[in-house]
């Protein structure tokens, strides 16, 4: 067995795995980090401002440099119209993320080990990451951040960068966070626009199925971005982005090494959100493992994933797979006229099951009698202690005064 240098190894350098890897090393771990590259992230990540705000300070960012802030953020829909939130919209600036989270770790002594973890193994009291290679890292605990697996439902997207003016599409200075108007076909499945500004002046536009089963195909995606291009006369200034999230994928469970990010199950089942529960998590394992050792930093990951949330999240999604264009519409046009206390609790999840089941319950208020019946019908269909956990105890909870 090779000797146990490292108190913990992380595999992948993802934003799990990285900004897991910085605060392990700032706790005075001794840490290395597994990754076949570094250089920044090619993806778009975006979390909500006041999530990162929170999220920041243990990783030892600074929110206004590593993100661009938006506001307002926008909603519309054909049922509801345009709906402008006051809750803030952020985009991670990439490239500064990776070299504050990269400066971090290598300043507080972190290895960085180019490869690709290909197994992971317990033995004598430790575990141990084997790279495709054949070297081996030994460590007190295995963060294993490779992502997670492919699930049977997708969040999908095709997106193009733009050269304004778009001001009819995205508000200035703001976020478009879904228009599913701008796309909306009856004879095709749901799909919503959705727009970020950069920063050099250009704008992101995606045409995004929110959930499928089986995932809409890009190329269905794109034709629809590209005519609405056509119809606003914009036209491409760069390369396309591809997303393709899995749902419904389970947390990696079993063996040795323990899952972060979308491994653990951290991907919001009806949203494909994770980043910013993936950077919140990297601080908490850190503490975890320096005070308590390997078993409290596994209760840490668990933690940030309430199994019963997790199941209400899963029938959320659930919910949402069978909506055609007119009843998806209808049902974002309710879901956003709750309490925004409320909404964001559904959006997150680390919510506790009572917030997650309390924003289901309203939601299902909200909405038109036919949408109540499909809710209805698909609980019935799904049974159980699922079924009675949203319709049942939900509407039977009391209220708590001054919370709204």
């Amino acid at each position: 067995m090779p000797a146990p240098h490292h108190d913990v190894v992380v595999a992948g350098a993802g934003p799990a795995g990285l900004s897991a890897a910085a605060a392990c090393a700032a706790a005075g771990l001794r840490t290395a980090v597994v990754a076949g590259s570094l250089s920044p992230w090619p993806a778009t990540y975006c979390l909500w401002a006041d999530e990162l705000e929170s999220a920041a300070p243990g990783l030892g960012l600074d929110p206004a440099a590593v993100a661009a802030a938006y506001s307002p953020t926008v909603v519309r829909t054909a049922a509801g119209g345009e709906r402008r939130l006051t809750r803030r919209y952020a985009r991670l600036r990439n490239d500064v993320v990776h070299a504050a989270l990269l400066d971090r770790l290598q300043g507080s002594g972190g290895e960085l080990v180019p490869g690709r973890v290909t197994g992971l193994r317990a033995e004598g009291g430790r575990e141990v990451a084997v790279l495709a290679d054949g070297r081996e890292l030994a460590a007190g605990l295995v963060l294993d951040a490779r992502g997670g697996g492919p699930g049977t439902a997708q969040q999908r997207a095709w997106g193009e960068v733009v050269a304004g003016p778009v001001e009819d599409l995205v508000p200035p200075g703001g976020a478009l966070l879904m228009d599913w108007a701008a796309l909306a076909d009856p004879a095709a499945p749901p799909a919503f626009l959705y727009g970020l500004p950069l920063d050099d002046g250009t704008v992101l536009l995606e045409a995004t199925s929110l959930a499928a089963r089986p995932p809409v195909p890009l190329a269905d995606l794109r034709a629809r971005l590209t005519a609405l291009l056509g119809a606003h006369g914009l036209r491409p200034a760069g390369g396309p982005e591809r997303v393709a999230i899995p749902l419904d994928a389970p947390p990696r469970a079993g063996g040795a090494g323990t899952p972060v990010g979308a491994a653990a199950g951290l991907v919001h089942p009806a949203t494909g959100y994770s980043v910013a529960s993936s950077l919140r998590l990297g601080p908490r394992v850190a503490a975890a493992l320096a005070d308590g050792g390997a078993p409290a930093a596994r209760g840490a990951v668990r933690a940030a994933r309430p199994r019963t949330t997790a199941g209400l999240l899963g029938l959320g999604l659930e919910v949402l797979l069978p909506l055609d264009t007119a009843a998806t519409d209808a049902f974002f046009a309710a879901f956003f006229t709750l309490p925004e206390r409320t909404w964001a609790a559904y959006l997150d999840v680390g919510s506790s099951p009572a917030a997650v089941a309390a924003a289901m319950a309203r939601t299902f208020t909200a909405l038109p009698p036919a949408q109540r019946a499909h809710l209805l019908r698909t609980a019935a269909r799904l049974g159980g202690t699922r079924a009675a956990a949203v319709l049942g105890r939900p509407r039977a909870a009391p209220r708590r005064p001054g919370r709204e």
